[in-house]
Parts: structure tokens; sequence; C-alpha cells
């Protein structure tokens, strides 16, 4: 049975607040440097980033309508908050007064938005113009915090002059805090790769933290002078640390409201307001995808509440309030139940620096810089890029124009440019002259026919790419999942990846797969196999097999198995187990499929991540399946369990079955690197976290063949089986 929600509200509090609380303690940890490190990077007052998560995590729990997400201060708006510092500052170099009169104004509008329902329009952006957003805001935080990461400030203006700085800045870089970053880097590039269990459950900005204060009293930054490293003399003082008021009370900025007629102001207005908009809304629905309880948060309420926190947060002198993705995560892993933890991390955030300021003064600004730039780096990494193409040359080609019109203009624009590319790329592909296409477009069909009490046919006839969404979400919305739905392609000049990404997500949303289907899809043409690419009215085309696979067929001719090497994006059943319970499984693929006598079994290349969107990093793996015909007793074997049984085994060497027993015992011991776990009429076996050459399937393939004697009852009947394991 599929364990209940958490309660909400009040009770919430009273039946969870240990587990909340816990959760919070990690998440304020990992946020503290966050939100510092966005606000240096923003070109905002420090103490700016941590006003923000406060509020963030005080305010907008009351009224929003998620359940395990975070909301504070977020690395996608450091580009709009830095251009706009930049954009409306007066004579004396001051902009930051009228940014935050700015984010008033666009929190007002968020929370109008909210009001009147239109959390659904973040689903109208092209997906690849969102993720080229992203993209260029990973490389413009890359680019500018880089200067800070070698101590060094750098005098460009726009992202362009900063790059070309990067070489003078690497010339005239300071060694001592140059060292800071570069160990804050590796220790977040293999926090991921650490096996103790300890250090692996200490947040990776905080083991920055840890290393980098220490490291702050060892060189002595509070002495103002100068130290001679390898002959040289360099200056290490106070200007490298984080500066916050001691007095909270004069951290608090007002807004400046007497640009507010100028043009640039509602440039500003505008920017915050969509870019917000647009990552509260993505972040959120990727977040709900981590919730254990498959709980759904209400985007309506959601934008309202971090628009009100944002005009709160602005009117205060902090940054613009989001969804976050990397704290959201951290809260879901630490076992949070309900909203309350993004309250109680507020609380913790607002109390530590009330008591302990004096600490936070001993953080060096180069170890924030480093998780920016590792921040950054994940946002426009080439995984970016190798997924987009995945989809289809056309993805990556309105991914790079957004890029590049962002970083040439401003985000506002690249948004505008990626758009009309997008509607450029689809009419040229339509292969219709542009009135019809434009026909199409606006006079898209969608026809609903209710064939019986149980079925409904959904046709779409004409052009279905993003600017019909909102028709297609309400009336799909409107018709309910209680019956049985068929959505008809068959007529449909051209599908987009917008389209059919709300598509799959609506149906793992309300149905299983059998209640809803596609159909015509085969009959377009695609420049990608992924289910998400540009589908045009035309016939599919046939790829050649790579070397590997070429390899696993020519097993599965030796051994006359079957082989399917096309993508298979349907992984809801490896969602049980334990294995992949924080892990967010994308597809698998190359699926070597045959039988042990009447146990069915599958060899396939499964590719998981451990995040979300664009900070995710992405593994692949090679496991095989098998297929019980019954089910059995949960259970899993590792290395550490196989070492209990062998002792088990010596304490019941005077039973009758001792022999039989001892062979498992022994066969187990033999194969102790391979893990296998078993749930409900499945198990799974893997040897190592990583793609398997065609000698190790072989080998993976063996060992199976000889374990499922045991389970089949070849030596070892199933109750003896289970009795033993458990």
């Amino acid at each position: 049975m599929t364990e209940l929600p958490p309660s909400t509200g009040f009770k919430g509090i009273l039946h969870h607040w240990k587990e909340d609380l816990a959760a919070a303690v990690s998440v304020a940890l990992v946020a503290l440097p966050l939100a510092l490190g966005i606000a240096l990077a923003s070109g905002a007052p420090l103490m700016s980033g941590i006003l923000a998560a406060i509020i963030g995590g005080v305010v907008t729990t009351f009224f929003r309508g998620s359940y395990v997400a975070i909301n504070g201060p977020a690395a996608g708006l450091i580009v709009v908050v830095l251009t706009g510092v930049e954009s409306l500052a007066d004579e004396n170099g001051s902009g930051f007064p009228y940014v935050l009169a700015a984010i008033v104004v666009a929190g007002m509008i968020q929370a109008v938005l909210g009001i009147m329902k239109m959390g659904k329009l973040g689903d109208l952006f092209p997906a690849s113009v969102v993720n080229g957003m992203l993209a260029t805001i990973g490389i413009t935080i890359f680019i500018k915090q880089f200067h800070v990461a070698l101590g060094v400030n750098s005098k460009g203006g726009s992202v362009l002059q900063s790059l070309t700085e990067i070489p003078e800045s690497i010339l005239d870089l300071n060694l001592v805090v140059t060292i800071i970053s570069l160990v804050s880097l590796l220790i977040l590039i293999f926090h991921s790769h650490i096996r103790n269990k300890f250090l692996k459950s200490i947040p990776a900005p905080l083991l920055v933290l840890l290393f980098s204060i220490p490291f702050v009293f060892i060189v002595n930054f509070f002495g103002d002078e100068n130290m001679l490293v390898l002959g040289k003399p360099l200056y290490v003082g106070a200007e490298y640390l984080v500066d916050i008021p001691d007095d909270l009370s004069d951290s608090i900025i007002f807004p400046n409201f007497s640009k507010i007629l100028l043009p640039e102001f509602w440039l500003v207005v505008l920017s915050l307001t969509l870019v917000a908009s647009i990552e509260t809304l993505i972040s959120t629905k990727a977040v709900d995808k981590l919730d254990h309880y498959k709980r759904r948060t209400n985007l309506n309420k959601d934008l309202f509440a971090v628009g009100l926190s944002t005009a709160v947060s602005g009117f205060l002198g902090g940054l613009p309030i989001i969804t976050v993705i990397v704290r959201s995560s951290v809260n879901v892993n630490h076992n949070a139940k309900t909203k309350w933890s993004n309250f109680y991390h507020g609380i913790l955030l607002l109390v530590f620096v009330f008591l302990f300021p004096f600490i936070v003064k001993e953080i060096p600004l180069a170890s924030l810089a480093a998780i920016l730039v590792y921040t950054g780096y994940k946002l426009a990494s080439p995984k970016v890029f190798q997924s987009a193409l995945l989809k289809g040359w056309e993805q990556l080609l309105i991914l790079i124009v957004t890029l590049v019109a962002s970083l040439w203009l401003n985000l506002l624009w690249g948004i505008i440019i990626g758009i009309v590319t997008t509607l450029l790329i689809h009419w040229v592909t339509s292969q219709l002259n542009l009135g019809t296409f434009f026909r199409h477009l606006i006079h898209t069909e969608i026809n609903v026919v209710e064939e019986s009490k149980e079925v409904v046919h959904v046709e779409i006839k004409g052009i279905a790419n993003f600017a019909i969404l909102l028709k297609l979400i309400n009336t799909l919305t409107g018709i309910g999942s209680e019956k049985h739905f068929i959505v008809n392609f068959s007529r449909t000049k051209l599908v987009d990846s917008t389209v059919l990404d709300f598509i799959h997500e609506h149906r793992e949303k309300y149905f299983t797969q059998t209640d809803f289907e596609f159909v015509g899809l085969d009959v377009h043409r695609t420049s990608s196999p992924h289910p998400l690419a540009l589908h045009i009215l035309e016939k599919p085309m046939q790829k050649r097999l790579t070397g590997r696979q070429n390899e696993i067929y020519h097993i599965a001719q030796e051994k006359n198995y079957r082989f399917v090497p096309e993508i298979n994006w349907d992984v809801r059943h490896f969602e049980k187990y334990n294995f992949f319970e924080f892990h967010l499984i994308e597809y698998h693929r190359n699926r070597l499929i045959g039988k042990f006598d009447n146990i069915q079994w599958e060899i396939s290349d499964l590719t998981y991540n451990d995040g979300i969107l664009m900070a995710s990093e992405e593994h692949h793996i090679t496991i095989m399946v098998l297929y019980l015909p019954k089910e059995i007793t949960p259970f899993s074997i590792t290395k550490e369990n196989v070492r209990q049984l062998k002792s088990m085994i010596r304490k019941s060497q005077d039973d009758d079955d001792s022999s039989t027993k001892n062979d498992l015992s022994e066969f187990l011991a033999k194969n102790a690197s391979y893990y296998v776990e078993g749930v409900d009429n499945e198990i799974l076996i893997y040897r190592k976290e990583r793609l398997l050459s065609t000698k190790e399937i072989r080998a993976l393939h063996d060992y199976t063949a000889a374990f499922t004697k045991f389970v089949s009852g070849g030596d070892v009947d199933e109750s003896d089986f289970r009795n033993y394991l458990n």
C-alpha cells in the first residue's frame, strides 16, 4: 500500500516537526554560503542575499502551494539584478536602491499573476529557449566570478568584456586566494564521489566553509599585511572576506522609486518578472518529481507567494525570491515532510546571523566564488548542449541562438529572439509556405470525441507547438482523468518538444500508460529518436548501430536472445528499488532480452541523474532485471550482508539443509561484488555503477543464470531462500 501523505498546516507542525527541523538544519547550512555568493555575484550588498533567504523561509511558507520546496535567492536571477545595478546606477555609481524598487514592482506583478491563475504560463515558453536562458545565466556567473576566484577585480562591465580580461587576471592572480578557490572547487567536484558515509552526509558547500574558514586563520587574513609566497609579496586582508554589518538593522536598504518612469527601469522589471516566473514554475514542477509522496504544487498559489515575498524582500533590501533547486533537493534528501521545513530554515538563518555574525565575517569571498563558478559551469556544462542535441539539431540551434542573443543583448531580448527562431525553424521544417504555416498555427483544432462512456478520442489537426499549449492544457484538464484517453497526432503537421513534454508529464501525473495512449506519431519524421524531438509528418529514418551495440547484438544472435537498441522512456517500474530512491531515472536502452527456463530477464543500460534540471550530474549503469512468476519477500544482497550470511551459515552447520545453504553462501561469497535487490516479483542485479563492457555483460549474464537456479527452486526452494535472506 502507498504511504499516506503527511498532514499539512499546523497538524504538520505537531506530527512532523522533528523531521522537518532536522532537514531545515542541513538546508540552512547550504543556504548561507549560497545566499552570500548570489549577492556577491549580483553586485548587491552581501546581506541582501541572507535577507532574501530569511524572508523566503519565514514569509513564503504561509502563502505558497508547494510542500517540500525551499524558497530564497537564486543564481538564475544574478544576471538580471547585476544588469539592473549597472544600467540604473546614478552619478555616484549606486544602482542597487533603484533595483530594489524594480524588485518590489516585479514582485507585485507576480502576485497579481498568481491571483489571476496564470501559473500555467510557464509552460508556454519553448523548452530549448528556457535552457538557453539558463545556459546564459551559467556562463555569465562563471565568467564574472572567475576573476573573484583569482582574487582580481574585473574592470569589464559586460560579460564579453570580462571574458577578454581572463588572461590578464590569470597573470595577476593572488596565489593564496586562488588556492582557496581551487581546493573549494575540488571539494565541490569530488563530493559526489566520496565513499565515506560521514563526509558524504555533509553538504558540499558546508565542507567548503569547513576548509576555507580555518585556512583564513592559518594565513591570517585579519592582519591586512603582505605575505611572501614563493618569494613574491601577496596581500591578504579583510577585503577578501565577507563584510556584513554587526547590527542587522544597518543592513536594511529601502528602495528608491525615483526612476520608475524611465524605460530602463521597466526593462529590469519585465526581465525580473519573466525570468523569476519561469524559473519558479519549472523549478517547482521539478521539485514535485522528487517528493516521495508525489504531491502536486498549486502553481498559482506558489506564483502569488513568491511574488508577495519578493515585494517584501525588495522593500527591506533583499534580493528576489523564487523556488530554488539545490536547497529543495537537500530538503527532500534529508526526509522533510511538510512545508514547515522551509519556515524553520528561514528562522535558523535569522538566529545564526543575529547571534553569530562574526563567523559569517570569517568566510573568504574566494570560497563563495568557487561555489558560484561551479554552479555556473553546471548550468552551462557540455551536458546541457548534449541533451539538447539528443532531442535534435534544431533544439541545439535554438539553445545556441538564445544563448548568443542573451549574452550580446540581454536576457529579455534573448528570450524573444529564441522564440522567433523557434517559430522560424518550425516553419522551415514543416515545408509549408509562410501563410499556410501561420493559418495552421492560428487555427489548430483540438477535437474531443467521447467514443463511449469510457473512451475519449482527442485529435489534433494543424501545428501543435508551444503557442497552442495553453489551449491543449485547458482541453485535457477540463475532461478529467477518469476515462481512457487516446491522443491522435496522425493529422498533426508538426509536434514540438514543448507539447510532447506536457503530454508525457500529463500522462505520468494522472494516468497509467494503458489509460493514456498516443497514436499517429509513428508516421512523423524526426531528427532524433528522443520522444521529445520535433515531429514532422513524414516517415522516420533508420539509424546505424554503434560498435558496442553491434557487439551486444552478436551476443543476442549467438544465444538466440532479442536485442532492442532504441531508447525506452518508460522507466517508472525501476523507481521502486531502494537503489534509485534519490535518483531521477531518465531512460534505458540497449536492452538484451531473454529467458532462463520460465524466468524472463532483461539487461539494459540505464541513465539516471543525482539532481534536477541543469544542476544534475548524469550517470549510466548496466543492470539486469529478473521477472519472477510470483512475488517474493523484499530483500537485498550487499557485501555487508554476505558476510553476515556466512556467519549465520557457520552457526547452522548442524541443520539438515546446511549443505544446501552453504552452497548458496559460497556462491554469494565468490560473487560479493554483485548487488542484488528483490522487490515484488522482480530482482535487480548490477556489478558496477557504470556501463559494462560486453565481456562484463557476459559475466553478469552468467552470474544471474547461476543465481536463478537458487530462486527458481533448482537448489533451494523459494521458502528457504526467502527465510535465508530475511
